[in-house]
């Protein structure tokens, strides 16, 4: 697995196949890992980049984070490997990074394609910040395999899926806490919603049907962005790309 130095970041990441650009990015306490099959699908004919995040998988980086700092080092990657415009996938907190990437630095990004996040994290109403302070604690009082645990069962509910809950389990645990807990952090409180409608680039938001924000949230989202389009999967959950 390579590996460059953006600023004080050393950013692992996969790359595999030939082609134009097409880069993944994960989910919070997960790695390029998030993306095996879809690597395998598409080398053929793109070239794959997959990265590990700051502070996530193989990646070494010091808290605290943000997910403009996450958009800017991906960003410096990008420029590193010479990749010019590149199609853009995230799923969840790299959902939200993607979304900051194509903001920041619409030079970098061709196409985006958005699973299973918004573009906000704020909690307006008494029973979402309530929901976000529960999880806040949570996640700082029983660390990364506490969380694994607590979530596993709803990533991946069937019994078939028992194989992809304790795989989720084991890389989630593997996380430094210091560093969950800050990406955990840098999520809390972010948006870019009031700049989307910016979007000049093709935009797609792939959603579960039983993701966590149900489909109605992207819908409205979606209607922001001059072109945009929702694509549901259906009997599907949160880790997407990995069930």
């Amino acid at each position: 697995m390579p590996s460059l130095r953006v600023d004080d970041v050393e950013l692992f990441y996969e790359d595999e196949g030939s082609g134009p650009p097409l880069v993944f990015l994960h989910g919070l306490g997960s790695s390029s890992e998030d993306w095996e099959f879809q690597r395998a699908h598409f080398k053929s004919r793109f070239r794959c980049l997959s990265f590990d995040l700051p502070g996530s998988g193989r990646s070494k980086a010091t808290p605290p984070f943000s997910l403009s700092m996450f958009a800017r080092v991906i960003a410096g990657a990008l420029t590193q490997l010479d990749t010019g415009p590149v199609h853009l996938v995230g799923l969840s907190m790299g959902g939200m990074t993607s979304l900051q990437l194509a903001l920041d630095f619409p030079q970098l990004v061709k196409t985006l394609t958005v699973v299973n996040a918004s573009a906000s994290v704020v909690a307006k109403t008494f029973k979402e910040k309530a929901l976000l302070g529960f999880r806040g604690l949570v996640t700082k009082v029983m660390g990364p395999p506490g969380v694994a645990k607590l979530v596993a069962p709803r990533l991946f509910p069937k019994p078939e899926h028992a194989a992809l809950r304790a795989q989720f389990i084991a890389r989630v645990t593997a996380n430094d806490p210091t560093c969950y807990l800050a990406s955990s952090r840098a999520i809390f409180g972010w948006s870019v919603e009031d700049r989307v409608h910016t979007l000049r680039c093709p935009v797609t938001f792939l959603c579960a049907d039983a993701d966590y924000s149900p489909v109605s949230v992207k819908e409205v989202l979606a209607a922001k962005i001059p072109g945009a389009k929702v694509i549901v999967v259906p009997d599907s959950h949160h880790a997407l790309p990995v069930e």
